[in-house]
């Protein structure tokens, strides 16, 4: 069962297969940005791997042309309108059909050589393979970004932080999306939606977070909290036919929701996805 933690709308982390794949990155790095840090960070854990025993082959994954989904993803209205059409605010979308966001995906797990290569071990030493591999990640992090990740999921984490910090503290500020945020919360309120917050940062997180806490509640009641990491839990069981019945509430509160922001979120979005990008580079990029 995967596990959901609370949601960041700025970082959206997609997998349809084994693996996990990133999501399309909105905007384009900073010119002073060291976009060779994902080569370096492979090109580290390969070495420390083979000094391990093991055979590992550095990998950075190609990413597709998703022109449409950049678009969405920077404020542009028609674009967002052709996504949110069929995906909503991507909440129930993967309970009520996976293959709505195949077009999403960037790469998956069977993309990456090492999926071979791990697959072909017993499980002792696939165990022994994935510990050395944690280890070598976390060196080459800190050899090449100097920062201190744990894991992968350490590393998300202290991504997800870092921008939300960054996106509230640029962006909540400034005048003129103030402005545009608090006509959108007039407007979202005036179509009977709950709106508690007229910061930007929340007005743009206001949709996603009230349809992943209509899936928090049920998760819950079907006894889905992780005991390991409070806040989180597993994704709650639901029929095809109840998720997609989920899913068309969100699809038309996401058009709603678009209809009102139109304006805000071609000013938002562009800056929030070009924080996202600046934050993932300063952890080593959107590489494996």
């Amino acid at each position: 069962m995967p596990r959901r933690s609370m949601p960041a709308s700025v970082v959206l982390c997609l997998a349809l297969a084994a693996g996990c794949g990133s999501a399309a990155p909105a905007a384009q790095p900073a010119p002073t940005a060291t976009s060779s840090n994902p080569q370096r960070i492979q090109a580290l854990v390969a070495d420390c791997m083979k000094q391990q025993g093991f055979r590992y082959v550095a990998w950075v994954p190609q990413q597709k042309n998703l022109s449409e989904l950049d678009k969405a993803a920077t404020g542009d209205y028609e674009a967002m309108r052709k996504q949110r059409a069929k995906t909503g605010f991507d909440v129930f979308v993967m309970l009520a059909d996976r293959s709505l966001m195949e077009d999403r995906v960037l790469w998956k797990g069977s993309d990456n050589p090492n999926s071979a290569i791990k697959e072909q071990l017993s499980n002792s030493q696939r165990t022994a393979y994935d510990k050395a591999e944690v280890t070598c990640k976390s060196s080459a992090v800190k050899q090449v970004t100097g920062k201190v990740v744990k894991d992968d999921a350490d590393r998300a984490e202290q991504e997800t932080k870092m921008i939300k910090q960054a996106t509230e503290r640029e962006l909540n500020g400034d005048p003129k999306l103030v402005e545009l945020a608090a006509a959108m919360g007039e407007c979202v309120k005036g179509k009977g939606y709950q709106v508690d917050s007229l910061r930007p940062t929340d007005i743009d997180s206001r949709g996603p977070d009230a349809f992943e806490a209509i899936k928090q509640s049920i998760a819950k009641k079907q006894g889905m909290a992780d005991p390991d990491r409070p806040g989180s839990y597993y994704e709650p069981k639901l029929s095809q036919a109840d998720a997609r019945r989920y899913l068309n509430q969100e699809i038309k509160a996401a058009l709603d929701d678009l209809e009102c922001g139109r304006d805000f979120y071609a000013a938002y979005s562009p800056r929030a996805a070009q924080i996202a990008s600046e934050v993932e580079l300063e952890f080593g990029g959107s590489g494996d």
